[in-house]
This record gives structure tokens, sequence and C-alpha cells, in this order.
């Protein structure tokens, strides 16, 4: 079959035309910023990906553009989740990226080059489920696959290998993929086949005629740019609380007695020392440790999290804390900020409030429509799923302080000068909605418990006990 044409003079009659729509739409995108636009150009050698990214960099505004052509993982990289670095270039809303092959590139190279060993439906699933979060979360995903013949293939690497002005961009890479091109274009349709869904589906572009392919892949790209602009258009911006109701709460038997101050430091030591050998030891660096935080304001998260920190290397661990997300943040899908900062291989990263905040505080107080904090549930298990897979060790914490004892903390706090800080108006305007609350943490831990990112749920109404009762917990998902 003959490879699709245009020709000179109706390239020339539609191209201003096109470039016109695609500027104005992309002003409205910067300006209104309704969703981001990911691009991910896949193809042959020599089938034009690396023309196509350079004429949009001319036709557009460059400055709401970004490019990035990763390349195989180097050693940093392999320290953390597959799809981390991806996370890292996810553009805001407003902008666009350009990815070349972009998290199709490991589970094409491992399909062609280690077919033995690469996990074909699991790297899928991990494609899938990004691009469908992705897209729910306003990042309209927009797949280009360029291919050529054989022959036109062969013919267009020699002449850039001819050229010493273009021979670099013919990598060893290519010349692999050109010697096995069959290979390739098994893998690349049975990737093609495996991840085209309605939510995210694949262009497939002759890349021969250079005028057909430009004009091809522009139209794609202007329609995703004002799909994007009237779907965000049509969405509600309010909506009700989403308080549980006639749901079971999170009961917790809180300790009888309070511990003693002597036999609390006598097992803080004990317990501190047992996580400081765990961690110290030769083959934590081939693995990595995600401590999660959840609880109550004044269930004594901050203190648990300072007697953890106390038998940690400062170089070894870093303790975020999480709040509101800030402007920038919003721009993102809101798993965004916690993937910027999953530990690397050797390293400990502990969170002070979560990703849990999506089916908790913005579940309650109606932050989130109901549909984004439903299916949060699926996907945090995908995440936490896609770290220990790596083998980053995952132990969740729910800090259970009871009605009585909060009030009590907060009465404490609000006397205390120097913890008066610790309590704002927002904390007393959450305490309205304790029970809530509880029901949503039932349901929570409930729904992503898993073997391998067990929630433990800690009595905190003793401080002293709750403190030697997560130091306890550490101690063991390391030694698991």
């Amino acid at each position: 079959m003959a490879a699709p044409r245009v020709s000179k003079e109706k390239f020339k009659r539609d191209l201003p035309a096109l470039r016109d729509e695609l500027l104005s739409l992309q002003l409205k995108l910067h300006t209104s910023k309704p969703c981001a636009i990911a691009v991910i150009i896949i193809g042959t050698p020599a089938a034009g990906r690396s023309e196509i990214v350079n004429e949009f960099l001319e036709w557009l505004d460059p400055k709401h553009i970004s490019v990035h052509a990763l390349g195989p993982a180097d050693r940093e990289d392999r320290s953390y989740p597959t799809l981390w670095r991806y996370w890292q270039k996810l553009p805001a809303r407003g902008r666009m990226t350009l990815f070349f092959a972009g998290w199709y590139s490991e589970h094409l190279h491992g399909a062609t080059h280690d077919p033995d060993r690469h996990d074909h439906k699991r790297a899928v699933q991990r494609i899938l489920q990004l691009e469908q979060m992705l897209v729910k979360d306003r990042v309209r995903v927009v797949k280009i696959h360029l291919h050529t013949d054989q022959e036109t293939q062969r013919r267009r690497i020699e002449q850039l290998r001819a050229d010493k002005l273009t021979r670099w961009r013919v990598t060893k890479e290519d010349r692999w993929q050109a010697k096995h091109f069959k290979t390739m274009q098994r893998a690349m349709h049975s990737c093609m086949k495996a991840t085209d869904h309605e939510a995210a589906p694949w262009h497939s572009i002759d890349g021969t005629d250079e005028e057909y392919r430009l004009l091809a892949v522009g139209k794609i790209l202007r329609d995703e740019i004002g799909a994007g602009l009237q779907e965000q258009a049509a969405k509600p911006t309010d909506w009700p609380e989403q308080t549980p109701k006639k749901l079971p709460t999170l009961k917790v038997e809180q300790p009888e007695k309070q511990l003693d101050e002597d036999e609390y430091e006598r097992q803080l030591e004990i317990l501190q020392g047992r996580v400081a050998r765990l961690v110290r030891k030769g083959h934590f660096a081939k693995q990595g440790l995600v401590l999660a935080f959840e609880g109550m304001d004044a269930a004594g998260k901050g203190g648990a999290i300072r007697r953890i920190t106390h038998a940690l290397d400062a170089r070894q661990y870093q303790v975020v804390p999480i709040s509101a997300p800030s402007p920038e943040e919003l721009l993102h899908p809101y798993l965004w900020r916690f993937w910027r900062n999953v530990p690397e291989l050797g390293s400990i990263t502990i969170f002070d409030r979560t990703w849990y905040g999506r089916v908790l505080v913005e579940r309650v107080r109606g932050l989130t429509p109901e549909p984004d904090w439903k299916r949060a549930y699926a996907e945090i298990v995908e995440f936490e799923r896609q770290l220990t897979e790596h083998g980053l060790r995952v132990a969740k914490f729910w800090l259970s302080v009871s009605k009585e004892e909060q009030l009590r903390r907060f009465q404490a706090r609000d006397e205390d000068p120097l913890k008066r800080f610790k309590v704002d108006r927002e904390d007393w305007a959450n305490r309205r909605y304790y029970d809530a609350y509880q029901c949503a943490a039932a349901e929570m831990i409930r729904r992503t418990d898993s073997e391998d990112a067990k929630w433990t749920i800690v009595p905190a109404d003793d401080k002293r006990q709750a403190r030697l009762f997560v130091l306890n917990a550490v101690c063991e998902a390391l030694e698991r």
C-alpha cells in the first residue's frame, strides 16, 4: 500500500491556518489552565520524531513547552521505582510536555532486548493505571506512533550517517532497532494493542511524507487541546461535603494505665538502638523505607516521628510534612507531590500526613468531588505497590486518639505559650468532624491494607506507649 501524501499546494494552503489555531489554543491553555498536555511520540528510527518536535517548537511558544528524551535509565534512575523519573517531568496544567517514548521506553526495551525476563503484563498494568489516572487528573495523554517501511528507514539512516552534521542523530540503539526491524514492529504493535484505551488512544501516522506527517500530527494536537478546553468548561466547580454516614467507625482500645517515665526511657533506648542497627546493615542499601503517618490532630504524630529520627543518621532520611497543597501542586496530579519525595534505595522518607489526605480531609470536608476520592483507593494501592516492587518497605500508621483526650491536649496547648502555635482555628473546626473522620479512616484502612504496605493502628491516648508501639512496628517492618 502506498504511503499517504499531501501535495505541496495543499500543504502550503492548510499550514498557516493550522499554526494559527494551535497558537490560539496554546494561549487559551496557558491562560485558563484547564488541563495539561503530555505528548508521547514513539516510532521507528528515522520516521520523523525529531523533525515533528522541532517543528512544534517553532510553531508554538516554547516557553510553555518542555521536551524530554530521557533515554535508558542510568544508575540514579534505577535507584527509584520505574515511573519515578516520568512523574518528575509531568507538565503542570496550562503547559505541554513532549516525551520521546516516555514511559513506554523501558517496556519496549525490555520486550525486545530481554524478553525472557521482561514482565509484559505488569508493565502494561503500570502504564494503563498511570494514563487513566492522569486523564482523570486533567492531563490529556496524546500518544503518537510514527512509522515507515523498512526500506525507507534504511535509506534515511544511511543518509543521516553519510553527513557529518547529522550522523550524531543515529544512535547505537537506532542501529539495533533498524537491524531488528521485524522484532521491533511486533513489540510495538503488541504494546500499542495492549495500551490502547478510550482515555488515551494511539494515533498511528505514516511518517514517509514529511508534509502529510506534519499536518496529521498537528491536527491531532489541535483536537486534543480543544477537547481539553471544552471538557473543563463543562465541569461543575462546586460540590457538597461528603461526610460518611451509617458506616462503621474506627474503634480502638486505649491502654488502661499510663507507662511510667523510667520504664518508658528504658524501652525507648532499646528500640531506638534496634532501629539504628537495622538501617545500618549492609543489605539495607538495596532497600529503602517509607513511613506514612496519619491520625487526628494532636494524636502525637510529630512526637512519634522525632523518636524515630533520633535513631537515624541525618544523611539517611528526610521528613516531609504535608499540609494543604501549594498553588503549584494544585496544577499537577494529586500524587505528584508525593512521587517527588519517594526515597532512593538505601534511604528513608517519613511523611507527616500523606497521600491519604484525599480520602480523609478532602473527603470529609468536601474539598474533592466524590468520584475523585472514591477512585483514589485503587490509585493509592497501585502507588504503594510500585514502591514495594522496587524494594521500598512501606509502613503506615494511624495514630488514634480519643475525642476526650484530643480536647484535653488542645486545651493544654492553648494554655502553653510555647505550644499555642500547634493548634489553630482549622484544628478546632476539624474537631467537629471527629466521628466522620473515624468512619473515613475505617474505610481507608479496610480498602488499602495489604501485606506489603500494612496499616498499624496505634492507640495514642498515652503518648509514651504510642511512641514505643510505633518504634516496634518500624523494627518489624525492617526485619520483614
